[in-house]
């Protein structure tokens, strides 16, 4: 399995990219109010080699983010990604997309909240 499809393997939800705003709202709402309050951290993913720019890129600046919203590892509070790949929109919590890039970096939780945060 390529690291694109096990990255986007952890999504709990999808939709076409061109209704972006709909469905970021409508997902709040049908996580049974898990997500009432929820924030979108939302980017695009690279094609082809996606695992350099998520540890190098992505991974310092989500933590940062989330610890500075009080969103602290490893639950990631009310986070979800919203990935644009493609012409789809893929939701995955952000706890589910810190814990792979863990173990993809070799960096505990502890490791990656001491290296990356401000």
């Amino acid at each position: 399995m390529s690291d694109t499809d096990t990255f986007l393997g952890l999504a709990f939800s999808k939709a076409p990219s061109n209704e972006a705003n709909v469905a970021i709202s409508r997902t709040r709402q049908e996580q049974d109010g898990e997500f009432a309050e929820a924030i979108s951290y939302e980017f695009m993913l690279p094609d082809g080699n996606i695992r350099p720019y998520l540890l190098e890129r992505l991974l310092p600046r989500l933590v940062e983010y989330l610890e500075a919203k009080g969103a602290k590892l490893p639950g990631c509070g009310r986070v979800f990604l919203s990935v644009f790949a493609g012409d789809t929109l893929y939701f995955i919590h952000a706890r589910d997309a810190v814990r792979q890039l863990s173990e993809w970096s070799g960096l505990s939780i502890d490791e990656l909240r001491r290296r990356y945060r401000s």
